[in-house]
């Protein structure tokens, strides 16, 4: 179903009364998607809250909406990110995809190779509200700023790095909590990063046979990795 994302807090209380849609996405469903009175959309909040209302009115930058329905759906991401900055455009689209396959959490860390600091701007949420629009995501990515592993690789039992240089060292086949996958910029993490990495005791090693890769498509492979193994 097609989908909005409306930072307001809807609830049960609220099925069968009206609210109003405006800014870029009512301009959008009404200039670009052409939308019509009695159609259906789905409204998300970010935070789990899904909606199906009705359009009942449309004006020329307003949509009025019915609510039809309402539904809480609990959190039930299992996969968090731990990244190594990488350049502008492969952190967009990993904000992008990561959105689309369910990360949880983001922690921000700038590592040895990483060439700037990241701003998490309206730029970057933009392009998660179109991943959330496009996916039917009910949920935002949660983005933490890190100096140190410590820091996120403290909250997890299941840490899995994702190694272009360290030999595999798979701890699990399958796993019960949430993981944390760790992923470094274009140019990986330094020796040095490596070797505090690896040293954490809930850390698992994992050096996949395959050639080099962007932070975008190492994201991809390590999720489908993950995936499979709950």
């Amino acid at each position: 179903m097609r989908a909005v994302l409306l930072n307001k807090e809807i609830n049960e209380n609220d099925i069968g009364n009206e609210l109003t849609l405006d800014g870029d996405s009512a301009r959008h469903l009404i200039k670009v998607i052409r939308i019509k009175k009695f159609e259906r959309i789905l409204l998300l909040n970010g935070q789990g809250c899904k909606s199906e209302v009705e359009i009942t009115h449309i004006d020329r930058k307003t949509l009025t909406l019915k609510v039809i329905s309402w539904q809480q759906v609990q959190d039930s991401r299992r996969i968090s990110l731990f990244l190594g900055l990488p350049k502008k455009d492969a952190f967009e689209s990993i904000v992008k995809m990561s959105s689309e396959i369910g990360i949880k959490n983001i922690y921000l860390y700038r590592s040895d190779f990483s060439q700037h600091p990241i701003e998490i701007n309206e730029r970057i949420e933009r392009i998660e509200e179109s991943a959330i629009v496009q996916s039917n995501n009910p949920f935002k990515i949660n983005f933490y700023d890190v100096s140190t592993f410590e820091e996120a690789f403290s909250k997890y039992s299941n840490v899995v790095h994702f190694s272009t240089f360290s030999n595999s060292e798979i701890k699990e086949d399958r796993f019960d909590d949430e993981v944390l996958m760790v992923i470094g910029p274009e140019a990986g993490f330094s020796e040095g990063e490596e070797d505090v990495i690896n040293s954490f005791k809930n850390v698992s090693v994992l050096n996949l046979d395959t050639n080099i890769m962007r932070a975008p498509t190492a994201l991809a492979v390590a999720s489908g990795y993950i995936l499979k193994s709950f």
